[in-house]
């Protein structure tokens, strides 16, 4: 595959998500995961609705981060650099029922949009669950390793 061609399969695996597992760098040098509700993937940015009091705010604002996404047969990993909007048009774009009722109202400034500036990503798949039992099941029988799926990792 040319690197356009995982660039696309990578956007197309992450287009729909609603969760990952947001992982930045504490105080103490520790790596640190949480889930976040993914409210926008355009291009290459990745939106949350986050507070601004929160430790993910200020682990991401101008640091390296990364994102985890997986459905089960799909795996994603991005990394990035975190940025913290605090613009209330940029909030209310990304407002929706959902997030009011858990963070109020976008003119509240406690509510941050929190982006995350991908600059790569790789990607695991494994296919077909029936192809991947199948697949499990010969190998087996004939001692063969199965096919693992398709791999891909990209700067963007």
């Amino acid at each position: 595959m040319t690197e356009q061609q995982h660039a696309d399969e990578l956007r197309g695996l992450v287009e729909g998500r609603r969760f990952a597992m947001f992982t930045t760098v504490g105080a103490d040098g520790v790596l640190v995961s949480r889930p976040m509700t993914i409210q926008e993937f355009d291009g290459w940015v990745v939106r949350f609705i986050a507070q601004d009091d929160n430790d993910v705010t200020r682990q991401s604002d101008g640091r390296q981060v990364n994102l985890a996404v997986m459905d089960g047969s799909t795996y994603v990993s991005l990394s990035g650099t975190g940025r913290v909007e605090r613009g209330v048009a940029e909030k209310r774009a990304l407002w929706d029922r959902l997030t009011e009722a858990y963070a109020g109202r976008p003119e509240d400034p406690d509510n941050i949009v929190l982006e995350v500036h991908v600059s790569s990503g790789e990607y695991w798949t494994g296919g077909n669950p029936l192809t991947r039992v199948l697949g499990l099941a010969k190998a087996a029988v004939t001692g063969e390793r199965p096919d693992s799926g398709d791999h891909g990792a990209v700067q963007v």
